[in-house]
């Protein structure tokens, strides 16, 4: 999901921006990730956690307004780290063989994603555990199966936070996960609304296959949901949150109606004449609009195939 972005947003609505705070749990590099465009910008700073020390050493080399920490972000206490074949299947979960097994192109068996090479004891920290420097406006989550549990444990740092980009499970990939549904109730009760769904990912049952094997033919497995700061409820939105909000949901997500009604609050109580200015950029940048994606097979490879950060 690639929506046309302005040379920067500040320009767009005319109005300098607070900076965007951005942190990243699961940081493996995948590619250029999708908040990439807010940082080309320089509009955001990006903090990121990645445990697995190969990929770690890897993130650790990038230039610009990045920092890494290889830390383990949980509940606080120790865990149990299952190392997988490929690194972006690892989890402080248990791969579920009755459930991967049954779907093309996954599996537990040696030589498959999803094998567990080793399993090690770690040490996680809570995220509200870390200091005040480390604010979250945008928060992105993608550690296979402990998003609830970082969520649990991190509902001071969430107190601040507009947007949230997790990945969900709609069945259980690993065993005793959190799914959707689990997250979803949770960020409802912590302030959060679904906002939409994307990547939209899932598998062809065996032994049924297409003639690409990765596309998905009716379930679904997983996907990226991306939550906001309840918009029913403005008020709660700090005049700086309501820039932030907008600039996220513009350039990362194409929220292009959400991002004006963030604005129009933002005239509401400053008089800045930012939502006209930016509805009639939407004319001249002809935007295109993508509601919903299903993630395949060519664009991933396509990802990991991309150069590493230097």
């Amino acid at each position: 999901m690639t929506p046309q972005i302005p040379a920067n947003f500040a320009d767009v609505i005319g109005c300098p921006l607070p900076r965007i705070s951005i942190v990243d749990i699961g940081a493996m590099w995948e590619g250029e990730e999708r908040y990439h465009p807010l940082v080309a910008m320089g509009l955001a700073e990006v903090t990121g956690f990645e445990p697995n020390p190969e990929q770690f050493e890897v993130l650790a080399r990038r230039h610009g307004p990045y920092r890494y920490f290889p830390v383990f972000v949980g509940d606080g206490g120790p865990a149990t780290f299952h190392v997988t074949r490929y690194p972006g299947c690892a989890s402080l979960l248990e791969p579920d063989p009755m459930m991967i097994d049954l779907f093309a192109t996954i599996g537990t068996t040696p030589g498959a994603n999803f094998h567990v090479v080793h399993s090690e004891t770690v040490q996680t920290k809570r995220l509200d555990d870390f200091g005040p420097e480390l604010v979250i406006d945008l928060l992105k989550l993608d550690v296979q199966g402990s998003e609830l549990d970082i969520l649990r444990h991190g509902t001071g740092k969430l107190s601040e936070t507009v947007v949230i980009e997790s990945e969900v499970e709609f069945v259980p990939i690993y065993k005793n996960q959190a799914l959707f549904g689990d997250i979803q109730c949770f960020l409802s009760d912590h302030g959060f609304m679904l906002h939409k769904m994307i990547d939209v990912a899932g598998r062809p049952f065996r032994p049924v296959q297409l003639q690409n094997p990765f596309l998905p033919i009716s379930q679904m497995l997983w996907a990226n949901a991306v939550f906001v700061r309840d918009f029913t409820k403005l008020e709660r939105y700090t005049d700086e949150q309501l820039l932030k909000a907008a600039a996220i949901l513009d350039v990362v997500y194409g929220s292009y109606d959400l991002a004006a009604l963030l604005l129009a609050e933002h005239d509401r109580r400053n008089q800045s004449g930012l939502q006209p200015r930016y509805l009639g950029s939407l004319v001249q940048r002809q935007i295109e609009v993508r509601f919903l994606n299903v993630q395949d097979h060519e664009s991933a490879k396509a990802l990991r195939a991309a150069p590493r950060p230097l």
